[in-house]
């Protein structure tokens, strides 16, 4: 009996975590290295804790300047900006990302600095 109910137990704290991912499409339209700018994409967060920290990652495309390329970032939240890239035909950039800001996302130069760091782009998103 002590077995079945520690069993459950785990079943119960493995299987919470996976149930509570949200999942959300963002289309995000703004300004990006001075042109304007779209975002496209997925972003995932899976919590943590009850405090709502967790897990993020976003996956997708942004377009700007007439070149299209992919941008990515993860992190945790409570560790913020996350960390991620833009590839496109220029090459990659390191990027930093506060994605949840009031519905705003701000796009940060992701190289060490002294100072505050750069902000490379800022969009007005739309959740789904």
């Amino acid at each position: 009996m002590l077995r079945s109910i520690r069993w459950a137990a785990v079943v119960i704290c493995v299987a919470a975590p996976a149930a509570a991912q949200q999942v959300n499409q963002l289309h995000c339209s703004g300004v990006f290295a001075g042109a304007p700018a779209e975002i496209v994409g997925i972003r995932k967060f899976a919590p943590y804790n009850a405090l709502g920290d967790g897990q993020v990652q976003f996956r997708g495309t942004i377009a700007a300047a007439g070149m299209q390329g992919s941008i990515g970032y993860e992190g945790y939240t409570r560790t913020a900006p996350f960390t991620g890239i833009v590839e496109g035909p220029l090459g990659t950039k390191t990027i930093g990302v506060l994605d949840n800001t009031g519905g705003r996302m701000l796009i940060y130069d992701g190289t060490a600095s002294l100072g505050p760091p750069r902000t490379l782009g800022e969009f007005a998103c739309a959740w789904r």
